[in-house]
């Protein structure tokens, strides 16, 4: 459109030189020349003051479109210091309410937790009194069934119960060669180094009794994440019973089966029944991993691990859900050939945990570059009910300290309501103890079948 209206412009301006130079020709009767010079000037005179014309519109039509674009720009930059100023506020003002509207929530699950506990207790000594009068009215005492089910926490706590597949269906009664004697108390600490101790001679028989005839047990105890208290993975836990069918917990042998040597053979069993486990939980598409405690003998003996190592990678798959945890005195103690398993076992896509920890005083980029993703600290070292000796981070920075190296912190030992609160204000996201669900042993039925004949006969 505007070119067309300035060609008709230029065809009007040469009519009227045109016009002009006839003019002068015909009725003034001046030479042709003469007329077609003056002509000529005219138009050319018209051009000049037309191009003037257009562009001081076209400079005015600039000069307005900037001064509207710099009046945009004010107020884009008026938009934006508003948009600062709310979000200032929502920061500053956010935390402040979030916590003013969970405040009064944990509260009433703290006292629906002590409801709760109340009526577990009552349960049990109710259940108590009814095997008392059972074991009264029938002629032959007979003992109690061993726990062979895996039951489900309490749901109004928020934690959403164990799988199903560890529940064991009712079955008739058995009669046991004898009732089962009281829980044989943990024998106290001696006055050397655990290691170092004389050996138990009766123990140690009792263990290998264990081993022998298949009385290693498999305990679960959940890791559920916080505040939501939902089931994340399981810590695998070792118990062995006696010839009395009385449970021994680790602390109970842990170290005599250490001095022993009979660490392998024990962590040969534990793998291959927690890969059973995981293998029970895959079928019922569940992806909760499995906490298995290793001992640092497993990674040295050169006629246990290479088999251990070969049935770990013919069930490469469950590398994502299996994880090895070890004490940080046996970290703090690896040497050359425990760093070479490891670096096996991470090689393999396994990771780590480091439990038991006394003092903060680890290198935990090392620790990470190793394989290490997760660190347990109990809830009274955390919260500061438990002296810590000194180190270079404090507790309560320790969440954000591990996720920088890509670990992550896990609380274990929570055993009350308060302890939860404290843990949550010191950011920890996932939670172990007794207050979210005791160790529950699996029911035999998930756990048929032996270890692969490698992997026994190194044991042996």
């Amino acid at each position: 459109m505007a070119r067309a209206t300035t060609i008709f412009i230029f065809l009007c301006m040469g009519v009227i030189a045109a016009s002009v130079s006839a003019i002068m020709m015909f009725q003034f009767a001046r030479p042709a020349g003469e007329a077609f010079t003056l002509g000529l000037a005219l138009l050319c005179t018209m051009i000049v003051v037309h191009l003037v014309f257009t562009r001081q519109r076209d400079r005015s039509d600039v000069s307005a479109r900037v001064a509207e674009l710099e009046e945009r720009v004010l107020e884009v930059d008026q938009d934006v210091g508003n948009l600062e100023g709310r979000l200032t506020g929502m920061e500053t003002n956010l935390p402040r309410r979030t916590r003013e509207e969970i405040d009064p929530l944990f509260a009433e699950v703290e006292v629906l937790g002590s409801l709760i506990k109340q009526m577990a207790e009552a349960m049990a000594g109710m259940e108590d009194r009814i095997d008392e009068q059972d074991q009264r009215l029938v002629a032959p005492p007979q003992p109690r069934e061993r726990l062979g089910h895996y039951e489900e926490a309490p749901r109004a706590l928020g934690y959403s119960g164990v799988d199903r597949t560890f529940e064991q269906a009712p079955e008739a009664p058995r009669a046991e060669p004898a009732p089962a004697a009281p829980r044989r108390a943990a024998p106290p600490p001696p006055a050397a180094g655990p290691r170092d101790a004389q050996p138990d001679l009766a123990l140690r028989r009792t263990i290998q009794e264990a081993l022998d005839n298949n009385r290693v047990d498999l305990f679960l105890q959940p890791l559920v994440t916080l505040p939501q208290r939902q089931v994340r993975d399981y810590e695998a836990l070792t118990r062995i019973r006696d010839q009395n069918e009385v449970y021994l917990e680790p602390v109970d042998f842990i170290d005599e089966a250490a001095r022993a040597g009979m660490m392998p053979a024990i962590d040969n069993l534990m793998l291959f029944r927690a890969i059973q486990v995981l293998r029970r939980l895959s079928n019922r598409n569940r992806r909760s991993g499995l906490f298995v405690n290793l001992s640092s003998q497993t990674l040295v003996d050169e006629k246990f691990f290479p088999g251990f190592l070969d049935f770990l990678r013919a069930n490469q798959g469950f590398s994502d859900q299996l994880t090895f945890e070890f004490t940080q005195r046996d970290v703090s103690e690896m040497g050359a050939l425990e760093h070479e398993s490891l670096a096996a076992l991470s090689e393999l896509g396994f990771r780590f945990s480091i439990d038991r920890v006394t003092n903060l005083r680890l290198d935990f980029k090392s620790l990470s570059d190793r394989g290490f993703r997760y660190v347990k600290l109990h809830a009274s070292r955390l919260i500061g009910s438990e002296r810590m000796p000194d180190s270079h981070i404090h507790p309560a920075d320790l969440g954000d300290l591990l996720r920088r190296f890509a670990m992550e912190l896990i609380v274990d030992h929570i055993e009350t309501e308060a302890q939860v609160l404290e843990v949550l204000d010191l950011d920890a996201r996932i939670g172990q103890g007794y207050l979210f669900s005791p160790p529950r042993p699996v029911r035999p039925e998930v756990l048929q079948g032996r270890p692969p004949k490698a992997m026994r006969r190194a044991a042996e």
